[in-house]
């Protein structure tokens, strides 16, 4: 399979197109969350719930659903679909806190707008609705999926912060890491994807493995994307992964292959990243040792290998629009 470039955002809006019904019925649940929730809350969740992302997973799982031999009932793919999405977002609510994060899909933060413990707990409250999204779902393994994404995400995001600032960070521990933080979602939505569509259980678990490779490959751009490197209208602050001291694999690549007085040198280079000019001599000895395009040969690994498992599918427009999606993701700038 050797599918054409194209642009990700380009491929994402067709995808989103060809389920466009799922999502908006997708949307009409989440709003609905908002709307049944208690004064105080309501309002909040109304203008949270209007910064709307890329909503790749939910698509991601919308296309899964749809690649079997029989279309899959909407409201079931709809509840699944907004229980991923309001995962992923209080997800956000709180990673932002944490890092201190100021803007967030081009708006002010959540913790900004209304204060810490405020977000706090409206992201509490929206991790609380995801899980009863699917309460009713008649695969009864679907909400524990659920569930033990919500885990894998919290464990991630206490293991990041475990080895925040650690120069000596293995790869292993990264791609731990970035396996919980990212991955484990979208390796969830797509195997309820599988779910829906009526696959046997090898291929459901293949589509959680092609999601897992997805989302590592979706975080190593991430990585990229923080350096600036083949980033366009981002909306969000660069060197942010930098400033509050991670170590990511564009790093780690750069310490497998230099000097120990290289070693030193950027050590203290990232201690002092805040600083002018700091950040241009890190990005600039990272090119020298091609760290950047290491990292992205290594997210396009992950892309094929994920290819190879959509090959397994049956062949439809589902297919060819999950196909493309991963064939554009390496070069996407945002």
């Amino acid at each position: 399979m050797s599918p054409s470039k194209a642009d990700f955002q380009v491929v994402l809006g067709q995808a989103r197109e060809l389920v466009k019904d799922q999502l908006a019925m997708t949307e009409w649940v989440i709003m609905q969350v908002a709307e049944n929730a208690p004064a105080g809350i309501s309002d909040r969740l109304v203008s949270l719930f209007g910064r709307k992302g890329k909503r790749i997973r939910s698509t991601l799982l919308c296309l899964i659903a749809n690649c079997g031999a029989n279309a899959p009932d909407k409201a079931r793919v709809a509840h699944a679909c907004a229980s991923v999405e309001l995962l992923h977002l209080a997800s956000l609510v709180h990673d932002d806190i944490i890092d201190g994060t100021e803007l967030r899909r081009g708006q002010i933060t959540a913790h900004k707008e209304w204060g810490t413990q405020v977000a706090v707990l409206v992201g509490d409250y929206v991790l609380s609705q995801s899980m009863r999204c699917v309460i009713d779902e008649e695969a009864r393994n679907v909400p524990v999926i659920i569930s033990d994404a919500a885990d894998k995400l919290i464990v991630g995001e206490i293991m990041e912060l475990d080895h925040c600032g650690e120069m000596t960070l293995s790869r292993g521990m990264y791609n731990e890491i970035i396996d919980r933080k990212t991955a484990a979602l979208i390796e969830a939505a797509a195997r309820i994807g599988g779910i829906m569509a009526g696959f046997d259980k090898p291929l459901v678990d293949d589509c959680a493995r092609m999601g897992a490779h997805f989302g590592l490959a979706f975080q190593i751009i991430d990585d990229l994307l923080d350096y600036g490197f083949g980033s366009k209208n981002l909306d969000k602050a660069k060197f942010t992964d930098l400033s509050n001291g991670l170590i990511t694999l564009p790093l780690l690549y750069y310490f497998e292959d230099c000097s120990a007085e290289e070693r030193s040198e950027m050590e203290s280079l990232i201690k002092r990243v805040a600083t002018d000019d700091v950040a241009g001599e890190i990005i600039a000895r990272l090119n020298a040792k091609k760290s950047f395009e290491k990292a992205k040969a290594e997210a396009q690994e992950h892309l094929e290998q994920a290819l190879q498992i959509a090959d397994k599918f049956p062949k439809n427009n589902f297919t060819d629009e999950i196909v493309a999606m991963f064939s554009s993701m390496s070069d996407r700038g945002n």
